[in-house]
């Protein structure tokens, strides 16, 4: 039995991005399973050459076709990525019966240390959520975006667990809109989890400020190094979430769509997740030198901060 089973969901843009993901995982996570619902051909070659013993490859169609059609007719293909979340995470908690916890994980984030230090906060509960946390700059964000961030969504193995992702998975298909719509409460697969706190019993939110630091709360933070560990405050960071970070190449990448990352931010979080991104890319290329994916062209991204290794 598998202590944690982990879900993502990728497409052709986030493959560097998800190979950095579980690089780390690897380093950090002592036993878990990586499910990767790909929605490319593409990344789905890529990563099944590699053959990772502890990662399992999904397409879309093994899902069920009622479900995906529905979703696929009425929406564009990021809403549609977005409703694949729960969508994965239940399918893999309902046919893969044989692990303590789960989560999804969205492929954009890299871990600094074990993602257990979560679990072990509440291990009996049955829904782990992570509070957005927002800096002062990011706080008028709560209206849109809403309290959590749906980057992690962790749950253990038991059937009130099942009955709320099905529910969250159930909502997505209904509807997932990329436009978010405070007075409804409504961003994409996000704001549906807010009821999680009325509807079911058990749910934890995360109190470690290591858990989904990010660019919408980073700078209400203290980042420290400690004995070679990375600090946020007084917390062991756990992961980062670098939404919003572009690769242009293997060698230059816009880190941020708001505002710079500081010296500290910089030297201990983001150098690193470059280093690695470079060196996916450096190994993807060698078997597939005219790979185009994962990419984003210069002068579509935000050039607030570029930065060359």
């Amino acid at each position: 039995m598998s202590k944690f089973h982990f879900t993502t969901v990728l497409s052709g843009a986030y493959l560097y991005k998800a190979l950095s993901m579980y690089e780390t995982l690897q380093q950090h996570c002592r036993d878990f399973k990586l499910f990767i619902m790909c929605v490319d051909d593409e990344s789905y070659k890529i990563i099944g050459d590699m053959k990772y013993s502890n990662v399992e490859l999904m397409r879309v169609a093994q899902i069920g076709k009622a479900a995906i059609e529905k979703a696929r007719a009425n929406r564009t293909y990021l809403e549609f990525c977005w409703t694949l979340k729960p969508i994965t995470l239940y399918y893999v908690m309902k046919h893969y019966n044989d692990a303590v916890y789960y989560a999804h994980l969205d492929a954009d984030l890299f871990f600094f240390s074990d993602p257990e230090r979560i679990f072990l906060e509440a291990p009996e509960a049955s829904l782990f959520l992570v509070d957005h946390n927002n800096s002062e700059e990011f706080l008028h964000t709560y209206e849109t975006s809403g309290r959590f961030n749906t980057g992690f969504v962790g749950c253990n193995n038991s059937d009130a667990a099942r009955t709320a992702i099905k529910w969250w998975r159930d909502r997505c298909i209904e509807y997932c809109p990329s436009t978010a719509d405070p007075a409804k409460k409504l961003y994409g697969d996000q704001r549906y989890v807010e009821k999680w706190l009325e509807l079911f019993d058990d749910v934890h939110v995360v109190k470690s400020k290591g858990a989904d630091v990010a660019v919408w709360n980073i700078k209400g933070y203290n980042i420290s190094l400690k004995e070679d560990e990375v600090y946020i405050d007084d917390d062991p960071l756990i992961f980062y979430h670098f939404s919003g970070l572009c690769i242009l190449s293997e060698n230059e990448f816009s880190l941020t769509w708001f505002q710079p990352i500081d010296e500290n931010g910089l030297n201990m979080i983001y150098k690193p997740y470059m280093q690695m991104l470079q060196e996916k890319i450096k190994k993807v290329k060698k078997v597939y030198p005219n790979i185009k994916i994962g990419f984003h062209e210069k002068n579509r991204v935000p050039r607030i901060q570029l930065y060359k290794l």
